[in-house]
């Protein structure tokens, strides 16, 4: 959440916590702004990461596609996701998630949404049908992309 513009916040919170107060930080990324929270507010810490190699995927393809008029953006996006594979389509709210999961399904599509709006068992259960093929086309908010 430092990136997003949370910061101020999340500092104020931890100027509340007593100096001897116990605290604790978590956060799947470790940059500058997670750093800097580190050395302001944490004695002597503890930092476990994962592998890098471990969680490496080799296989992966990147596409990004401007589609510059409205009428076409939902009929390419449809043709994508329906493409062989799985496919990960990020949009800005959770609504438009739903909405377009739902538009996917009714064309025949396996698709699922993922976002901060759903509960963890259902994130969870999402990402096992990902996983798994049940689901092909996963349409996610930015926010939910950051634990995917």
């Amino acid at each position: 959440m430092a990136d997003m513009g949370f910061m101020p916040q999340v500092v104020a919170l931890l100027k509340q916590v007593e100096a001897d107060g116990q605290r604790m930080l978590f956060s799947a990324t470790l940059d500058k702004n997670i750093d800097r929270l580190v050395k302001m507010f944490l004695t002597d810490p503890v930092v476990h990461s994962v592998d890098p190699s471990a969680g490496a995927v080799t296989t992966m393809e990147h596409h990004v596609l401007h589609v510059l008029d409205e009428t076409d953006k939902k009929a390419v996006a449809t043709k994508i996701a329906a493409r062989d594979g799985r496919v990960i389509m990020f949009v800005d709210t959770k609504r438009a998630a739903d909405r377009f999961a739902k538009r996917l399904l009714a064309s025949g599509v396996r698709a699922a949404a993922l976002h901060g709006g759903r509960s963890q068992p259902q994130r969870n259960r999402t990402l096992d049908q990902f996983k798994n093929g049940q689901v092909t086309a996963l349409v996610a908010t930015n926010v939910a992309a950051r634990g995917i």
